[in-house]
């Protein structure tokens, strides 16, 4: 079982959800629209993978988020999603596939290869 926390806008959260949850063995944990509520969340919930949707609403930025998500112990995979795209994957060891490589497709191909990965 891959269990995610989603942070994106109230508009975009459902589709990402429904995004995730088509996928076999994947269940979303929580969502939220607020980045300082989804990393509290993060802390206690400790997903698999934490899904950075660009809609969101960030205090201070994205790019601060992103970083503060990479801190969560233990560290889970970030999966970073703008315009029903996966634009970047950041794995609990730091390593970053950007778009151009490694991730392909939405965030329901993300999630299966992430799945099949864990098991």
């Amino acid at each position: 079982m891959l269990t995610v926390l989603v942070l994106a806008s109230v508009a975009r959260a459902p589709r990402l959800i429904a995004q995730a949850e088509s996928v076999s063995e994947v269940h979303v944990l929580s969502h939220t629209h607020d980045s300082t509520l989804a990393l509290a969340r993060a802390r206690i919930l400790l997903p698999d993978v934490f899904v950075i949707d660009l809609s969101a609403m960030f205090a201070p930025d994205s790019a601060t988020v992103v970083h503060q998500a990479r801190q969560v112990e233990p560290p889970c995979t970030v999966v970073v999603h703008a315009d029903d795209h996966v634009i970047g994957v950041i794995a609990p060891d730091a390593a970053v596939a950007p778009a151009s490589t490694d991730v392909q497709g939405g965030l329901d191909d993300t999630l299966r290869r992430l799945n099949g990965a864990q098991s």
